[in-house]
């Protein structure tokens, strides 16, 4: 079975070229992928897309190998959650020393939690006390219930362009045809029960609106989650500060929970992740990506009065239910506590270098786009960045067109052949070991890219 393009006329001479290059230089990455695609789903969740198909076979720094031994600049960079770049020694050497002295799967709780629930509760400006989960869909999940549970009421708020995590009040979004100020929920995908269509209640993002609608459902609301910064929509500024200050405002007023979701905003903008940037206490928090130093890892944390209900089960009727067979295992306690220590002991360092790369590249792509006229922009959040091909202004995810454009398609393709590698999400980050150099030499390539959809007339 062999990995095919449907090759339009209008694709272009750079488009149907670039088609030719990646089916030559990526021949064991097809056959692979043909034999996979009998034995389980690939590309089924947006996340696993890619413009080709490519499987990774090696991790250096900065850089992924493919299959096929091309070498990629990785933006993906373990979706967010290897800050240090890949096989950083810190954390490598941690791992090692728990495999071959103490072992990786016990059960029971081990000593290399309470370290790592400490390094938490250093750096969060409203975590008291700490559980631990395999996922960030875990952590929100089990927040959610905590949340339910300590309040008495069933309705979760959500902002559109949400997502927090893959469980069935993680997923959804706006009903194109509602309004803007009152959108509509509507899940993503079947298989979301009528139940939770009724109890999610969708607030528009950036928009006053959303306080009056949350003083309506004030008795139903147990509790709003929001991402201090979209990955659907990165921002950091002054107009986001104050919308998180008055969400918390309207939310202590109303006696309604407020939970950031930093699974991937924590420990990225600051030690202390979004809170600390903006200075705003949630009552919840929940981890994930960064906090295992890449491996599997969630975390909840927050107000002793909430989280003491993890321990409550059978005592208090208010006690909720959480477990799993690998939640806290030491060997994501060594990793993740390496890493989060070394952010700790260079965080006057690596924030200011990673924040600023992801500027550097931002600036650079959308410099070059202002100057030749092209409908394309980055907006990035920090270090976290995305790509839009789009020149009006984007305030939420009710400014984004669905789907992919021929432009978009090709680009991506562009890209990957010019050894630049971008999630098929598109959220994209920047590591501790992009150096500027390298930050500029993905500028080139993104750049020339563009130039090559442009030749093709599709930009």
């Amino acid at each position: 079975m062999t990995v095919t393009f449907d090759v339009t006329d209008d694709v272009g001479a750079n488009g149907r070229a670039v088609r030719d290059r990646l089916l030559a230089k990526t021949t064991r990455s097809q056959e692979l992928t043909s034999r996979t695609k009998e034995l389980m789903n690939m590309g089924s969740a947006a996340s696993l897309e890619m413009p080709f198909p490519v499987l990774i076979e090696k991790g250096e720094g900065p850089y992924l190998y493919d299959a096929d031994g091309n070498q990629l600049i990785d933006f993906q960079i373990g979706f967010g959650s290897l800050i240090l770049g890949h096989r950083h020694p810190v954390i490598q050497n941690a791992i090692a020393d728990q495999v071959e002295n103490r072992g990786w799967q016990f059960g029971l709780h081990n000593p290399n939690q309470v370290p790592l629930a400490e390094q938490i509760i250093k750096a969060d400006n409203c975590v008291e006390r700490v559980i631990f989960c395999n996922t960030g869909t875990e952590a929100t999940m089990y927040a959610i219930r905590a949340g339910r549970a300590f309040t008495g009421k069933d309705k979760i708020g959500v902002f559109d362009g949400f997502y927090h995590g893959a469980h069935d009040y993680g997923i959804g979004g706006a009903h194109p045809e509602s309004p803007r100020e009152r959108p509509t929920y509507v899940p993503t995908g079947a298989g979301v029960p009528q139940a939770v269509v009724e109890n999610q209640l969708l607030l528009p993002y950036r928009s006053g609106v959303a306080f009056d609608i949350i003083r309506e459902n004030k008795d139903e609301l147990a509790m709003v989650l929001i991402e201090p910064a979209q990955s659907s929509n990165p921002h950091l500024n002054d107009e986001i500060k104050a919308f998180l200050e008055e969400l918390r405002a309207v939310c202590t007023e109303c006696g309604v929970l407020l939970m950031f979701d930093e699974v991937i905003t924590g420990f990225r903008f600051a030690y202390g992740g979004a809170q600390e940037f903006y200075g705003v206490k949630p009552d919840l928090a929940t981890y994930g990506k960064s906090l295992g130093g890449g491996l599997p890892v969630g975390a909840v944390g927050g107000r002793e009065d909430i989280m003491r209900l993890f321990n409550a089960l059978g005592t208090d009727p208010k006690g909720i239910m959480s477990g799993g067979t690998f939640s806290g295992n030491p060997l994501t306690m060594a990793a993740g506590y390496a890493q989060i220590k070394f952010f700790d002991d260079n965080r006057d360092t690596l924030y200011p270098h990673i924040n600023g790369q992801g500027k550097r590249l931002a600036d650079g792509v959308n410099d070059y786009a202002r100057q030749n006229n092209m409908a394309v922009q980055v907006l990035n959040a920090g270090s976290m960045f995305q790509i839009y091909f789009s020149g009006e202004e984007i305030r939420s995810s009710r400014d984004l067109a669905m789907g992919k454009t021929k432009a978009e398609t090709d680009f991506y393709l562009h890209l990957l052949d010019n050894g630049v590698l971008v999630p098929g999400t598109r959220r994209s980050f920047v590591s501790f070991v992009h150096s500027p150099e390298l930050i500029d030499e993905a500028v080139a390539r993104i750049t020339r890219s563009l130039d090559l959809v442009r030749e093709d007339r599709l930009l």
